[in-house]
């Protein structure tokens, strides 16, 4: 939990020269907003100073001459603390644990050297348009000044994007598309640019022996107008809520200065080992690879952090998600997959019932394992609310309600992933499969085509262009994509699949039955599912054979029936009565209408 701004001690002590390092500091020293400070430095001589800096100063104030002008001001009024300003005697006496130690620690970190390279990089920045009346912001990775361990300002950027994410009053882009600028040292506009902010906060660390500082500045990152900036300060007595506690204290001074309002949340600040924070943070990492080596690697790190510290959850909660991934990975059965992943949802929640993440998990599990879609709306609806800027929870909320054919929804929850992780391409590679099974086949391709540009190596996206371009009766274009794939993994089957869907499509049904039975008959075919052995059925005009196939998927509790309703390999029997009753029997919406939301997400 962050320490309150103020601390009025119990005791008249003497006056110390404590220094205030903001305008917000200053305002809430002399309980007024900080406009009216600023107005009263420019028409009543305010004792203010500046520090210049390339671009712009910065300013500070100590609290004795604050009081003195107080004194000055109040008898020149013939009034006792005029206007309800601070009074100078000791009781009264400004004392904040953070600036108090900032102070202390100026000398010895050379605080002016404390984030000059940030205010080196403003002056080639550009200036732009009026900020937007919707602020998206940016958390910079922070960067450690003193030190070339980086782990606290990683841990840092991540518990204030967490923070600031839970709060939701300000969209905050993911730390998945912030951190490849980390240490790059771009021209601010760029950066903006590329991740759509119109806010950016900076922050560097300072550490000397066990004190720590923090100085962080919010600017307005398509004009490089600096908007609010401050210190703080702890000595590092308990490094495992160090972090905390200041991501806690900066969230709210931020969500305050651009909303205006304070955040009605409680930042806890729970004691985790450093070594399990580590861990986790690294597992994080290899789960954003979205591989199956990522996901082995993220498993075997959020256990690590678990059997350090068994109450970390979340740990449990990265574990889940990392289970619902597992699936159809050839390692563990569906079935066990998603038993793993509820029962680590389970704990988490069990030891923080406001995780947004072991939600989103649970949510996943109950929507693909168990059918329950209702039950699964319900939770992904909790995972959003407890987190609005959890971009994973819309981009999988997304692509549940694109199963159930609610297309515009889907979109748009997408899209919200999207804008909040926008350099993520397993976002955007789904955000074209909506596209793609809302029928806007175009938009879909230009979607995939800006993710292929941006990251040419990531196959999910050419494994859907080539689903895309098929639908487009673009065979030559499928079979480019195929060929990189082949060209990549080694496997040939997507290039094989695209050769029988041209022939079936020019109405050669006959040569695509014999090339999609000699698939099937060699090594490829012995790994089909039931599922996908359905989808070459049909589209090579094998109904039969491919109600059959699905009727053993059903019975074999395919996860992948879920998709059924809007998987192109089904386009040719979708209307069919006898189709619409199987997607019945899982529990699918028969005429796409919206599956009704429980409001019971008790666990």
């Amino acid at each position: 939990m962050g320490i309150s701004a103020k601390a009025h001690p119990t005791a008249v002590e003497p006056p110390i020269p404590v220094r205030l390092s903001s305008w917000k500091e200053i305002a809430a020293y002399l309980n007024r907003d900080p406009r009216t400070v600023q107005l009263w430095e420019k028409n009543e001589g305010l004792p203010v100073h500046r520090l210049a800096h390339t671009v712009r100063s910065s300013v500070y104030a100590f609290t004795h001459e604050i009081d003195a002008w107080v004194r000055v001001r109040s008898a020149a009024r013939g009034e006792e603390h005029a206007d309800g300003l601070k009074p100078s005697s000791g009781a009264g006496l400004y004392h904040p644990s953070r600036s108090m130690v900032a102070y202390l620690l100026a000398a010895a970190l050379v605080a002016g050297a404390v984030g000059a390279a940030a205010w080196m990089r403003l002056a080639h920045r550009r200036t732009a348009e009026a900020p937007s009346p919707a602020p998206v912001l940016a958390v910079l990775p922070f960067e450690n000044q003193t030190s070339t361990d980086d782990f606290l300002a990683d841990e840092l950027t991540d518990e204030l994007i967490a923070d600031l994410g839970r709060v939701g009053k300000v969209a905050v882009i993911s730390k998945t598309s912030v951190m490849p600028f980390k240490s790059q040292h771009l021209p601010l506009a760029q950066v903006a640019n590329e991740l759509h902010a119109t806010l950016a906060l900076e922050g560097t660390v300072a550490q000397d022996g066990n004190k720590t500082q923090v100085t962080v500045e919010l600017v307005d990152a398509r004009t490089s107008r600096h908007l609010w900036g401050a210190t703080f300060a702890r000595n590092a007595d308990d490094i495992s809520t160090l972090q905390d506690e200041i991501a806690g204290e900066i969230a709210t001074d931020v969500t305050l200065e651009i909303t205006g309002a304070a955040p009605e949340m409680v930042f806890p600040a729970r004691a985790v080992d450093p070594r399990a924070r580590q861990a986790y943070l690294t597992g994080r990492f290899y789960w954003n690879r979205r591989d199956l080596a990522g996901m082995q690697k993220s498993i075997a790190l959020f256990g690590q952090a678990i059997s350090i510290d068994p109450k970390y959850a979340q740990a449990y909660a990265g574990l889940a998600e990392s289970y619902d991934l597992m699936t159809d990975r050839g390692v563990l059965s569906n079935a066990e997959a998603f038993a793993r992943s509820k029962a680590a949802a389970q704990t988490a929640l069990a030891l923080d019932p406001d995780s947004a993440e072991a939600y989103n998990a649970l949510a996943f599990a109950t929507y693909r394992q168990d059918w329950d879609f209702a039950r699964a709306e319900a939770y992904f609806q909790k995972a959003v609310a407890l987190n609005p800027n959890y971009a994973v929870a819309h981009q999988w909320y997304g692509e549940f309600l694109g199963d159930l054919r609610r297309f515009d929804q889907s979109i748009a929850e997408l899209r919200k992933a999207e804008d909040l992780d926008p350099l993520s391409p397993m976002v955007g590679s789904d955000l074209a499969d909506g596209y793609m099974h809302a029928g806007r086949l175009a938009e879909a391709d230009a979607e995939l085509k800006r993710v292929i540009e941006m990251y040419p190596d990531f196959l999910y996206a050419h494994i859907y262009r080539i689903t895309v371009c098929a639908e487009r009766r673009d065979f030559a274009g499928a079979e480019d994509e195929a060929r990189i794939y082949e060209k990549r993994t080694g496997d040939g089957t997507p290039l094989e699949v695209v050769h029988i869907q041209r022939l079936a499509a020019s109405g050669d049904m006959r040569q695509a039955q014999d090339q999609a039975r000699r698939l099937m008959s060699g090594a490829s075919g012995a790994a089909y599912t039931p599922y996908r052995t359905a989808q070459l059925d049909f589209i090579t005009g094998q109904d039969e054979a491919g109600y059959a196939q699905l009727e053993r998927a059903y019975r074999e509790h395919s996860w992948w029936l879920v998709t059924m309703l809007v998987d192109p390999g089904f386009d040719s029997v979708r209307n069919q009565p006898r189709f619409r009753s199987l997607a019945r029997q899982v529990g699918l919406p028969g005429n796409g209408a919206p599956a009704a939301a429980s409001r019971d997400v008790r666990n």
